[in-house]
């Protein structure tokens, strides 16, 4: 193995991640860059890919698990409450 093969790689900007590429270990990578920069106590990054016609949904999380999950019940009850404005505006259109 020569030198250069064991020098760290330099990690890639936002903008330049191959999206071809991108996988759950760059993403791990980068929730724990958040915690290391902000002081996060719990990460949850949840994304989809879509390849012909099928789409995939991926999770990473880094925290205590008790964190991780009352951060995904908080999500969960956020999306709950906005779904729940979409339909009461939605009820109204009904009227006319």
């Amino acid at each position: 193995m020569s030198e250069e093969d064991r020098k760290p790689k330099p990690k890639a900007k936002a903008d330049e991640i191959d999206p071809t590429t991108f996988d759950a270990a760059a993403v791990s990578q980068q929730a724990r860059e958040i915690v290391e920069v902000i002081g996060a106590d719990a990460v949850l990054i949840v994304w989809t890919k879509q390849r012909r016609r099928k789409t995939s949904v991926s999770m990473t999380s880094l925290g205590n698990a008790l964190t991780v999950t009352g951060l995904m019940q908080w999500i969960a009850a956020k999306v709950e409450e906005s779904d729940e404005g979409d339909d009461e505006e939605d009820d109204g259109e009904d009227d006319e």
